[in-house]
């Protein structure tokens, strides 16, 4: 800033002071450099255009929401469209087609998403050839049926039938199977008597002695048949040794004398008594 003094009385002087004409320029220009920042910021220009957004945004979304309203009969038949189709993902010996095209009936034309696969595996595995199956739906239009069917190792009291697990079924066909060994016992004691077939099997077999039958009573004891016609008497007691006498004995013997062989009573303490084909009762004794 200038300034000048100027006397009173030639005593008092007095200061006055007077802007600076270059310092009214520069805040000329300060000012001039605030209100240019000042406009290129421009807030209310930048929140007004992120409302224009979201209101556009908000406007797509209620489109596409009254679209899909719209059209969502026809997306849905699309998407959920009824079975038709089954695919058999292996191959079965005892179930036909034809069995599992009459189970399948009432649920054919279901939709894809509807389609009770649990309850088509229960309907399916209540045939009694069935052990397991497993249903797999494959979109859009169609289901995979895999079965596995009981494998049958021997006939049980008759009519009944054991698989692998010692599992009891009874199918309706079994002629073709009477070829299995007979199993017979009380009620809940397959798993006892198929265990004590597959050890007498291994102490017979070597000896070409085919076990086709295997009985255990209800007081215990137990009787076998071999080559479908010596019928063998071996007790409740000491099962492995007396049957183990017997194979020594039979080993021993010429074809001519075992063939004659009708029934054996292995419940001696050191011998066996034999019945021959024609009723002659003998005595052996085995050491």
């Amino acid at each position: 800033m200038n300034c000048c003094y100027a006397s009173l009385n030639g005593n008092l002087s007095i200061r006055i002071m007077r802007p600076d004409p270059n310092n009214i320029s520069r805040r000329k220009r300060g000012n001039n450099f605030q209100g240019k920042n000042t406009s290129r910021i421009r807030p209310l220009q930048r929140s007004t255009s992120k409302n224009i957004y979201q209101y556009f945004s908000g406007f797509v979304f209620l489109v596409s929401i009254l679209g899909v309203a719209v059209k969502y009969n026809d997306i849905s038949q699309y998407i959920n469209r009824p079975i038709t189709k089954i695919k058999m993902q292996n191959q079965w010996q005892h179930v036909t087609e034809e069995e599992i095209k009459i189970l399948l009936t009432g649920h054919m034309g279901t939709g894809f998403f509807r389609f009770n696969v649990n309850e088509l595996k229960s309907l399916l595995e209540n045939h009694p050839w069935v052990n397991e199956a497993a249903i797999k739906r494959l979109w859009p239009d169609s289901i995979a049926i895999q079965i596995e069917e009981h494998f049958p190792i021997a006939q049980w009291n008759e009519s009944e039938l054991l698989n692998q697990q010692g599992e009891i079924f009874q199918p309706e066909r079994t002629d073709e199977l009477a070829i299995l060994p007979q199993l017979f016992g009380p009620k809940d004691s397959q798993i006892q008597v198929m265990d004590q077939y597959q050890l007498f099997n291994q102490i017979l077999f070597p000896s070409g002695l085919k076990l086709t039958g295997l009985t255990l009573t209800h007081r215990g004891s137990w009787s076998l048949t071999i080559n479908n016609s010596m019928e063998i008497t071996v007790g409740r007691s000491e099962l492995v040794s007396r049957l183990q006498r017997f194979v020594g004995f039979y080993e021993r013997q010429n074809i001519r004398t075992t063939t004659d062989i009708g029934e054996v009573d292995l419940r001696y303490g050191n011998g066996i008594a034999i019945k021959n084909l024609t009723g002659n009762v003998s005595e052996v004794a085995v050491r």
